[in-house]
Order: structure tokens, then sequence, then C-alpha cells
């Protein structure tokens, strides 16, 4: 059902840019909120119930109706408002104080980092770990209220990239570009099948100020050394034309720690490792937007995004008899990485319409660009107890990764009868191009050695289709139901040196893949809302994980890809009530064919890591999220996940047996109203032990975040002094049995840092209220 109207003042004269909300008639709860076009008019799509519409312009409320009972589609015709002389160049964009840090919008939840004074002054793929129920392992892997297969998605678009180079990605973009962070659980036929633990969406900011405006950010960090950061963004917004651009870079040391210890076959392997990381991460972001009409916008964005630097890590490695404890042998090790780099270009054409009615088109085009490169100087010496030289292997290795994309995707949206019907297509296309080259270094002289290189080339094209209906059914109920069809063709292709003594390898594969997607939605009399949900969804194996080639990590251990891994899936189903500021919400995945990461004895003293199909996984979870204000001055918000994990396993390597536990976190936030306009901000978060990977547990961790910030120059600039892990106890640590295999790791990264931060804001911050377009897909992230 459409509401439609035109907004007049008394001279008769249309009204472009009011803002209109539709209210609940019984509640006052709003629940749209739209702008007047050019021509004043404007449109809600709404079910069937009893409601109320009122009119805001220029900050004032100018109008507000009667109970309006919608039974059908209604024209209220022209309404007329008082309007005064004041100029529209004299609305001033306000900061939402009141927004609160963790918000829920039907399906989502929204975690507005722009409120969290600890989360500035760092990189994106830092700032996820403090999102609640975001998790980043070691390996940078992501999961998600306890679910591996996390999609992390830019502006509701896909970035096609695996965890390494979409950590180096992340690590390339400033937290402060960030408006929010939005958990998508369970997502509708409009988002791509991949992402068996959900989606997680990084929405960034843009300016909606009239004229020039922009950003400056710098900052400074220590942890173990000195680190830098800077942010700049620019808006040009007049008439039609809209132009921006950022700049963001990190540059500065990050100390690791990291042991692996192992016992098999007898002996103890005890490792420890330091990692210094010593690349510079440079972002950067173009573009420009052109409205036709009130109707219809086209836009291009480009991003670059670079990391280069070298790296060092020193290994030690004793190994001892495991009967007797005795030292056996000491392999002493270094790895040099002179060169790496990772850039990554990505560029994106789009087109939207969006007329009275609500019919919606929008197309989008991209093409993407990531080259990587890295080579690392390994030497190993053996030394015995009596700390004698025994032997040496030194090698140099050389691995670069070339990867394109394109991708096209359009989504057409219509009313039909009382409700709407979205439908669309997508055609990706990703060509992954890894050279591996490793050299025996002889008397200073680099010798390919031709059996342990190869060419993989990987390709895939995902040709993709959706339909979805959305309607009410009275005024309290309302369901959605869609179906999404997903045809995958990949190959991946092996191709050894001239010489070697390995075979190539081709693997084909092409399947098809129907997703259902439901949702049922109730709102009780009393701002409550009821929302079930189901969907099916995909993780497709990551290109490296298909290469069926040995990779040495170090003189001990090695990394080895599986040609024939197949993709995981899921069937998810969810339930969440949501009431005020409280939300509650519960949900069960089962995911079959689970995909892990398997450590295995490849010989007496060598191990090596392979993926594999090793089962099912049932992940029962409950989230509790709370928005309380416990005084004027201080404002609390804490989510509550518990979950339990349980994976079974059944193959002919390992057997069949079962490993299952519960496990939580907590995540509270608090902040503080402190006399001098000074903000204070408290942020912790829990996690309990846990199983990871196939049978790996993970022991309990917390973190302690410390913040002031104190708006200045009025509040033109912000100043911010954070401290995160207070008492340095994020740390990493697991242990795994598989056979007669044991092994133990721990890890602790540079998470403990003092960090001060200037923000300084200039040019215009004054708005003319027209409505805020956001180019390329940012539209999909918004649909749910």
């Amino acid at each position: 059902m459409i509401l439609k109207g035109i907004i007049k003042n008394t001279a008769n004269v249309a009204i472009d840019g009011a803002t209109l909300f539709l209210k609940d008639g019984h509640t006052g709860q709003v629940l749209k909120q739209e702008l007047t076009n050019i021509d004043g008019a404007f449109a809600f799509t709404a079910v069937a119930g009893t409601y109320v519409i009122s009119v805001s312009y220029l900050g004032s409320l100018s109008y507000q109706s009667e109970l309006l009972k919608l039974a059908g589609s209604v024209d209220l015709g022209v309404i007329k408002i008082e309007t005064t002389a004041r100029s529209l160049k004299e609305v001033v964009i306000q900061s939402s104080g009141n927004k609160p840090i963790v918000k829920i919008e039907g399906r989502k939840m929204i975690y507005n980092i722009q409120k969290s004074i600890t989360a500035q002054g760092t990189n994106v793929l830092e700032a996820l770990k403090k999102t609640p129920g975001v998790i980043v392992n070691q390996d940078n892997s992501i999961t998600l209220n306890g679910a591996n297969g996390a999609l992390v998605m830019i502006n509701g678009r896909l970035t096609y990239l695996q965890a390494a180079e979409l950590a180096q990605l992340l690590k390339t973009m400033s937290s402060s570009d960030l408006k929010s962070i939005e958990i998508i659980r369970n997502p509708s036929a409009e988002y791509d099948a991949s992402g068996t633990g959900g989606i997680i969406n990084l929405v960034l900011q843009k300016s909606i100020a009239e004229g020039f405006n922009g950003s400056i950010n710098n900052g400074i960090a220590y942890g173990q050394t000195l680190k830098q950061n800077t942010n700049m963004n620019l808006n040009f917004r007049k008439g039609k034309v809209n132009l921006f651009g950022s700049y963001n870079h990190n540059f500065g040391h990050f100390a690791m720690d990291y042991d692996n210890d192992r016992t098999t076959n007898g002996k103890i392997y005890l490792n420890s490792n330091h990692d210094v990381d010593k690349r510079r991460s440079i972002g950067s972001t173009l573009g420009a937007d052109y409205a036709i009409d009130t109707t219809k916008t086209i836009g291009i964005v480009m991003n670059g995004n670079f990391s280069s630097g070298g790296g060092l890590i020193t290994p030690l490695t004793n190994i001892y008899d495991q009967p007797t404890g005795e030292l056996l042998q000491t392999l002493k090790s270094q790895s040099a990485y002179p060169d790496q780099k990772a850039n990554r270009y990505n560029f994106n054409l789009n087109y939207r319409y969006k007329s009275i009615n609500n019919t919606t088109l929008d197309i989008d085009a991209d093409y993407g660009i990531f080259d990587a490169a890295t080579k690392n100087l390994s030497t190993n010496s053996f030394y015995a107890p009596n700390g004698d030289f025994q032997s040496s292997n030194n090698f140099l290795v050389a691995n670069s990764r070339d990867i394109k994309l394109y991708a096209a995707k359009i989504d057409y949206g219509f009313p039909v009868g009382k409700g709407r019907m979205v439908t669309g297509a997508k055609f990706s296309s990703v060509n992954a191009d890894n050279i591996f080259d490793q050299y025996a270094i002889n008397s200073g002289v680099n010798i390919i050695d031709i059996n342990v290189s190869n060419t993989f080339k990987y390709q895939e094209q995902i040709t993709a289709g959706y339909l979805k209906y959305e309607t009410p059914v009275n005024d309290k109920l309302s369901m959605d139901i869609g179906v999404r069809l997903e045809n995958t063709h990949s190959k991946g292709n092996l191709q050894p040196r001239e010489g070697s003594n390995q075979s190539p390898a081709l693997v084909v594969r092409n399947y098809l893949n129907v997703f259902p997607t439901a949702g049922i939605t109730y709102k009780t009399g009393h701002s409550g809302t009821y929302n079930l949900s189901i969907a099916r969804r995909i993780d497709r194996p990551a290109y490296n994980d298909l290469n069926p080639f040995s990779y040495p990590v170090d003189e001990l251990s090695y990394w080895k890809g599986n040609p024939f891994l197949k993709p995981q899936y899921a069937n998810i189903l969810s339930l969440q009530y949501s009431y005020k500021r409280t939300t509650i919400s519960a949900g069960y995945t089962r995911t079959s064919d689970l995909s892990s990461g398997i450590t295995e004895v490849l010989e007496e003293n060598r191990i090596i890591m392979i993926p594999r199909n090793i089962g099912f996984q049932n992940n029962l979870n409950l989230t509790i999220t709370q928005q309380v204000a416990l005084a004027k001055w201080w404002n609390v918000s804490l989510t509550g996940i518990g979950y339990r994990l349980e994976n079974k396993v059944g193959t002919l390597e390992y057997g069949d047996y079962s490993r299952s536990r519960f496990a939580g976190t907590i995540n509270i936030q608090q902040t503080f109203n402190l006399p001098g306009h000074i903000t204070a901000e408290v942020a912790g978060v829990v996690n309990s032990k846990n199983i990871s990977s196939l049978n790996t547990y993970v022991k309990s961790n917390s973190q302690l975040d410390l913040g002031l910030q104190k708006n200045l120059m009025r509040d033109k600039a912000t100043i911010r002094l954070a401290v995160t892990d207070l008492w340095r106890t994020n740390k990493i640590n697991t242990d795994t049995q598989l056979n007669n295999l044991l092994l133990h790791t721990t890890y602790a990264g540079e998470t403990r840092q003092i960090r001060l931060n200037f923000t300084y804001r200039f040019g215009n911050n004054k708005i003319k209220t027209k409505d805020n377009r956001e180019s390329g897909l940012q539209n999909e992230s918004q649909r749910l």
C-alpha cells in the first residue's frame, strides 16, 4: 500500500527537502522517514494499520496529521505547512550524540563505531575485533557468534579476496573512514549466498553537506615501537554534482610473538617465534555522483589500497626426547622478507533510479585488480646439544599473486499488490595466477628448485539470479519469501616447471545451487517486534586451498592445498525479539561438508597442514543486546553471546568422533559525560573457552580499553587519548590433539598501545536537505 502526498507552503510553493515521519498511531514510534523531492512529493510503503504523519522543516515540527487508518493506498493530496524566511543554507549538520553504540534494524545489528573512542586511530581489521560477536583469529579468518565462514563486504560489495589478502586490504583502511559495521546473521535473497557464518558489512562515511568540506585526522600510537596514522576526507557538493575523495596511511612496525609446540613420534618440538612486520599501508578513494534528476543518479568510485615493506621472523626450535626429556637438537632459523607488496585497485560504475511509487533500479559494474608479491629468505641451521654446528639448509621463496575480477549486478524492485517484488541478476568472474618459485642458495648463488616450484591458475565464474516478495498480511504481521540460484564454474590448473618430477593437475567443477530464504515479522501492540527467518548459504573453497602443491612454512612444517575440497553448506534458522533498547535473538545453524585446516604428520619430524571436508557442525546460539542509561551522564551498551558448538567428524583418516563445547562472549561499553565537555569510555570484552577448527580448544581471553575525548575550537576539532588492552590479556592459547599428534600454540600481538589522535573538521557543514545518494551497491546493504 502507498501513502503519498505533496508538501507546500502557504504561498502554494512546493517544499523541497522537508522531512516526513511515518509513526505508529498507537505508540508514536517512528517507523519510516522520507524526504520530499523537488516537487514536494513524498510516498511511504506501508501495511494496513493506523498511522500518524508528521512533517519537520528546517529543524522545526511544522505539521502533524490526525490518526490515519490505512486499508488501501491513499493520496493525501496537498498538505500546507507554515515556513519561515530561514534559508536552507542555515541547516547545520549536528552529531547524533544520542545514537546508541549498538542498534538493531530488522535482521541487522549495527555497531556505530564512530561512537567508540578507543576504536579510532587504528585500521579496520583491528576495529573489527571490537565488534560484538566478531573474532579475528590468528590466521586472519573471521568467526561470527562462534561460526566460521563470515563474509566481509564493503558498502554492500564483495571483495572476492581470501583471508590473507582480505586482511591486507583491511589493514590499509582507516577506522576513521567507517560509519558503522553491520552484522547480518541471516541475509535474505538479495545478498550473495556466500558466507555460512553471516555477513559483516563495512559501511563507509559519506558527507551530505553542501559546498566544500572535509576532515583530517592525525595520530600516533606506541606499543613496542612508535606508529603514525593519518586520515583525510574531502567532499564537494554543488547542485547535481558531488565529488569526494579520501587518503589514509598507517606507518610503523608491528611486533608479534607466537609459539608452536608439538609432540609426536616420541619427540617434543618447542618452537618460539618473534615476528616484526615492517610494512606500510596506504589507502585512497576518488569518486563522483551526478544527479540526472530527482529520481536518477549515476556515479563512479575508484579505490586504491597499497601495502609494502619488509619483515623479519626469528624462529627457535628445541627438539627433545619425550620419554627422557633430553635435548636432542636445536634448530635456529631466520625468515627475512626484504620485499613484500600488496596492491589493490577497484573501479565501480553505478546507476540508481527511485521513483515516487517506490520503483527502484540499481545497476553496478566492478573491475578490480589485486597484485601481491613476497620474497622470503629462510636460513636454517641445526646444532647439537653442546652447541656444535651440524648442518644447514638455506632457501629463497618468491611468491606472486595476480588476481583480476569482474562483476556486474542489476536489481529491480516494484510494488505488487499490497507488497513489493525485488528481482535481480549478477555475474562475477575471478582469475587468479599464483607463481611459486623456490631457490636453493649455494655459495651466494640462487638455483631454482624445479621440483618445488610451480604456477597455479584458478578461474571462477558465478552466475546468479534471485526473486523476493515482501508483503503485509495485516497491520501487525508481514512476511517475505525469496529464492536465489547460483551456478558456479571453476577451473584449477597446476603447472609444474619444465623437467619437474611433479605432475600437472587440472580440476574442473560446475555446480548449480538453490538458496531459499523466508521471514515473518510480527509487531505487538507495545513496541515489540518478533522476526523469524530461515536461509541456506554456502562457503566456496579459497582458490589457494585448491592448489595441490606443498609449500614450506619452515624447515619442519609445510602447507598443502586440496584439489578435492568441496564447498560447505549451512541451513540457518533465526528468531529475534526487539523491544525498545532490548534485543534477544536465538539461532541454529547446521553446516554440512564442514571444511577445516588439519595438521598431519608428514614424516618422522615434519608436519603438513591441509584443508579437508571433515563432517558437519551444529551451532546453537543466543544473543542479548541491552542499552541502558544508568544516569544522564552514564550510558551502557551490553552484548552477551552464548553458543554451543558441536563438530561431528566421520572420515576414513580420523574415524568417527564428536567435539562439543558451550562458549560465550560478553562485550560491554560504557560512556561517561564528564565536566568540561569531556567524554570518557571504558570498553571491555571477555571470551570464554571455545573450540575452533576440527578439534582445537581455545583458552579464554579478554581485553580492557580506556579512552578520553574532548571537542575543541567550537566543535571543529576533537582530541582523543586511548589505551588499548590495558592488562595485555588479549592472547590466544590453543591445544589440539589429532591421533598421535599434540599441538600447543600461543599468540600475543602488539595489542597494548597508547594512542593520541587529533581530528579537525573544516569547510561548510550546512546541508541542503535532499536525498542522500549512496553510490554502488551500498543501497543493497540497506534493504533488510
